[in-house]
């Protein structure tokens, strides 16, 4: 009969997709992190005109295009008018997405664990700056209201508790439990990227049907996060025999 660690192997295709899908989310969230800072009282009325030679090319028509202009001056105001907090969210964030993926890899882990220790202490604290500060846009500076508050408040309070318990659990030598606690937090911190994608979907696709930005923005924000903390707590539970046993 076949072991924990025969039966939980990760086949190479699966390990190498997966990876393959985290540098895709990881470049999207630094490359949104350098034009937000770039750019920092316009970044998405800049990406404006590409937008609309996409929905030409598509055929496609927004009905809302008269108030496109006021939509972005709103989105893009709420970061315009607090420099402050939008730096302590973007360069932070960027940050944790850039190196956090290097706290998971063996090889890293094995030959420079002090480096492991000492990042994996700096990125933790990078993620709570930024998730407060993301806090603060979503709770008192929505641009969805209500609608955005809900899901920022739960997934942003849901990562502040992620980092806490992995805090918690490797201070108590639970070295497997805090690997799955820090999968949780690098999950819902690359969720910002998800949402990105399923948003410009939305866009192109539900916009000329007739609908909004601001309900489809909610749509996508719950869509993002709950898709990618789910892959999140798929891959831990394949994988948590194979780290038990380890």
């Amino acid at each position: 009969m076949k072991s924990a660690r025969e039966r939980r192997v990760t086949p190479s295709w699966l390990s190498r997709g997966l990876w393959c899908g985290i540098v895709l989310l990881v470049a999207i969230g630094v490359a949104a992190s350098i034009g937000r800072g770039v750019f920092l009282s316009d970044f998405a009325t800049r990406a404006e005109p590409l937008r609309q030679q996409v929905l030409h090319a598509l055929g496609r028509h927004d009905p809302f295009l008269m108030e496109r202009a006021s939509d972005l001056s709103i989105f893009d105001g709420r970061f315009s008018a607090h420099p402050v907090s939008t730096v302590f969210h973007i360069l932070p964030g960027g940050l944790f997405l850039l190196l956090a993926p290097l706290q998971f890899s063996s090889r890293v882990r094995s030959r420079f664990i002090q480096l492991h220790r000492w990042s994996g202490r700096l990125l933790v604290l990078a993620a709570i700056i930024a998730a407060s500060t993301g806090l603060y846009f979503g709770l008192f500076l929505p641009f969805a209201g209500p609608g955005e508050s809900v899901p920022i408040a739960l997934f942003g309070g849901l990562l502040l508790y992620a980092l806490l318990k992995a805090v918690v659990a490797i201070r108590g030598r639970q070295v497997a439990l805090h690997r799955e606690w820090m999968i949780r937090a690098f999950a819902l911190a690359l969720a910002i990227s998800t949402v990105r994608i399923v948003g410009a979907v939305l866009d192109l696709t539900m916009t000329p049907a007739g609908f909004g930005p601001r309900p489809m923005f909610v749509v996508a924000i719950w869509t993002g996060w709950v898709t990618t903390l789910g892959a999140a707590e798929i891959w831990i539970r394949y994988t948590r025999s194979h780290s038990l046993a380890a």
